[in-house]
């Protein structure tokens, strides 16, 4: 059972047990929660709460499980088995593939015959050069991999070597960034709408069905990502508070039914406040949706879900992304990605005055180094603005 103190500054450490040592003194491990927002009632905040403590319970037993079952001198591709087993079930579907890919056909043939004691910065380096040399493409797109891919590799890496750390087979990382010269890639720019582009869409919007209207205003309005926004259930709503729960996201493999995981991060699962007007709409698709319910009776599964396919089935993720597509087209809008509406709401509220810490929490980013994206976007904004003085100034001069 977890051990809670509460901290003066609202946070609160969890202390959880995970057996003895070999002196027979107890395990700890501790992790500190902080709540979605200091000004979430008791309830909310106890809710939040419980489910932290439950995901950090579930990692510690696994991570417990795997010190049982593993001897002290574990090869490289030994632990990875172990790892396998732990992180099959943590990582997204779609990172998981990357990641036992990666490691099954790249690391384990070149380190896998290692003892974990044995493996060095020089070996985790050796790893980056072989990355970084011509050849290492195999896709056909150039005989290079990029510097952002070599870095996703080398993740995989630091991942199996940092859970190894974890349970006290190496004493420190041997792939740790610090110690190791990566390639330094490039930030690919935030593609945002403006000013006018958003509200031109804004405006289109009200021409659109109430389905359609919904589902884009809620990515406008949150900045949530498109698996978190399918996901959404009526009970993760308050329209009368005017508060929103992201609490669950879909995925759907190719070739099966869509299905739900948990949010990316445990700072994922967050409550936000949303405006009334994203209130209204949402009210008037719940009515649209109640109609449907009473028409088809039976034949409606009885998910609870916001967005749904046309027999109340969780909506397939890739549905918001070609509504939003046609969308654009009907508008004569610019088209961006679905995701465009995630990078827009952040910008936007970051140009109108919103402190970045609140930012990174309403879009669930585990970092605000994450969140400091958007203020590059800023930065060619306030530029942009100085420059119209310049123009005001080379007109009044002619």
């Amino acid at each position: 059972m977890a051990n809670i103190t509460k901290r003066a500054n609202g946070t609160y450490l969890i202390r959880v047990s995970c057996g003895l040592d070999e002196n027979g003194k107890p395990i700890q491990r501790s992790k500190t929660f902080h709540p979605s927002s200091l000004s979430l009632s008791e309830s909310k905040k106890q809710k939040e709460l419980e489910q932290f403590i439950f995901a950090f319970e579930s990692e510690v037993k696994a991570n417990a499980d795997i010190i049982k079952a593993c001897p002290k001198e574990y090869t490289f591709a030994a632990f990875c088995t172990e790892y396998k087993k732990i992180k099959a079930s943590i990582l997204s579907p779609d990172t998981w593939k990357f990641y036992e890919r990666v490691l099954d056909e790249f690391f384990i043939p070149r380190l896998g015959k290692l003892k974990l004691t044995e493996i060095q910065p020089a070996h985790a380096q050796q790893m980056v050069n072989i990355l970084m040399k011509p050849g290492s493409r195999q896709d056909g797109k150039g005989k290079y991999l990029s510097p952002a891919t070599v870095k996703r590799y080398i993740t995989v890496l630091q991942s199996v070597m940092t859970l190894a750390c974890k349970q006290g087979f190496v004493h420190s990382n041997p792939a740790d960034a610090k110690k190791l010269e990566i390639p330094k890639s490039i930030a690919p720019d935030v593609e945002v709408f403006d000013d006018d582009e958003t509200q031109n869409i804004i405006n289109a919007l009200e021409k659109e069905p109430t389905h359609i209207r919904a589902v884009i205003s809620v990515a406008l309005y949150t900045g949530a990502r498109r698996g978190e926004i399918v996901g959404l259930k009526w009970d993760d709503i308050d329209l009368d508070a005017g508060t929103l729960s992201i609490k669950r996201s879909v995925y759907k493999p190719h070739g099966e039914p869509a299905r739900e995981k948990p949010p990316k991060t445990v700072s994922s699962i967050r409550t936000i406040a949303i405006p009334q007007v994203l209130c209204e709409i949402l009210r008037e698709h719940k009515s649209e949706q109640d109609k449907r319910i009473a028409y088809l009776g039976d034949s409606w599964y009885r998910g609870n879900y916001v967005f749904t396919e046309a027999d109340g089935h969780v909506m397939n993720p890739q549905t918001p992304t070609k509504q939003f597509d046609h969308f654009l087209k009907r508008h004569g809008i610019r088209h961006l990605k679905f995701h465009g509406l995630r990078h827009t709401s952040a910008t936007l509220l970051l140009a109108n005055g919103c402190d970045i810490k609140t930012v990174s929490s309403r879009l669930g980013h585990t970092s605000i180094d994450t969140t400091n994206i958007y203020l590059h976007v800023l930065a060619k904004a306030d530029k942009a603005a100085a420059d119209c003085f310049d123009k005001m100034a080379e007109r009044k001069v002619n």
